[in-house]
């Protein structure tokens, strides 16, 4: 397998390969060593139904999903969640507003409106499915980024600013490779503070699985250690991209991608 590697300042960040329709291996960049950068990342279960016809009351309630809603855009349910001391949670994907497939009880006591310990019945409102759902961390349940998903719930009585689910933890590793949209589409994401830089390959445009944060960086748009909103666009694919060195940040060179962004600067 080919590595690759960027250099933020000092530190060496870890390379990944860039995507499966590569037509040219990409070369490292200028490095002085090989080591990588270690990732965690997180799989989606995707669309599913959950089977709790043989699972207790307890475990049954705390893996209760809204898919069975899904598409009924407006209607409100309840959910009755069991008291959990041993608080066994069940998989959330979004921060406030969450992809149809979490868990509804994990999300309310995110959401501050039950606890672990008492349980108690929430009010969930089925919404329509988002383009991205951003990760975040309350009341002790941390949620998981994830993309494109066709149903979402959102909670009535946890208006959206009534929580602060944090920065996105995960918005780093945001591509945009992993979003949809044509040449000319803008994706406005929020890099939180103190980031971990990822790999870019290209000076502007980038190859679309760059990492947007990291390119900003490197665009000047953003710092490392306050982050920030940046917007991108996304661009068609080039024959080749040219690495560069700037704001700390070293790119890589890379041949032919089929798709890429810039950064927006006005």
């Amino acid at each position: 397998m080919m590595w690759r590697a960027l250099v933020l300042g000092a530190v060496i960040v870890g390379v990944s390969s860039c995507g499966d329709d590569e037509t040219v291996k990409k070369p490292a960049a200028a490095t002085t060593t090989t080591e990588a950068a270690e990732k965690t990342t997180t799989t989606h279960e995707g669309d599913h139904d959950v089977d709790t016809s043989a699972v207790p009351t307890d475990a049954a309630a705390w893996s209760a999903n809204a898919g069975q809603f899904r598409g009924k855009i407006g209607t409100t349910h309840e959910q009755d969640c069991t008291p959990n001391p041993a608080k066994t949670t069940g998989s959330v994907w979004g921060a406030g507003t969450y992809t149809d497939d979490s868990s509804i009880c994990t999300a309310a006591v995110q959401s501050g409106l039950i606890t672990f310990a008492k349980g108690g019945t929430v009010t969930y409102e089925i919404a329509a499915g988002l383009d991205d759902y951003r990760s975040g961390e309350a009341n002790g349940v941390a949620s998981n980024r994830y993309g494109p998903f066709p149903g979402s719930f959102t909670f009535p009585d946890a208006p959206p600013g009534s929580v602060d689910y944090g920065e996105d933890s995960q918005s780093w590793g945001r591509t945009v490779a992993a979003e949809q949209g044509d040449a000319g589409t803008r994706i406005t994401i929020e890099c939180s503070a103190g980031g971990q830089a990822g790999n870019v390959w290209g000076s502007g445009p980038y190859t679309a699985d760059s990492s947007i944060c990291t390119a900003a960086l490197h665009s000047g748009v953003i710092d490392l250690a306050e982050g920030g909103s940046v917007t991108v666009e996304v661009a068609p694919g080039a024959d080749s991209y040219e690495g560069s060195t700037a704001n700390g940040v070293t790119t890589g060179d890379y041949g032919k991608y089929d798709r890429s962004f810039v950064i927006v600067k006005d």
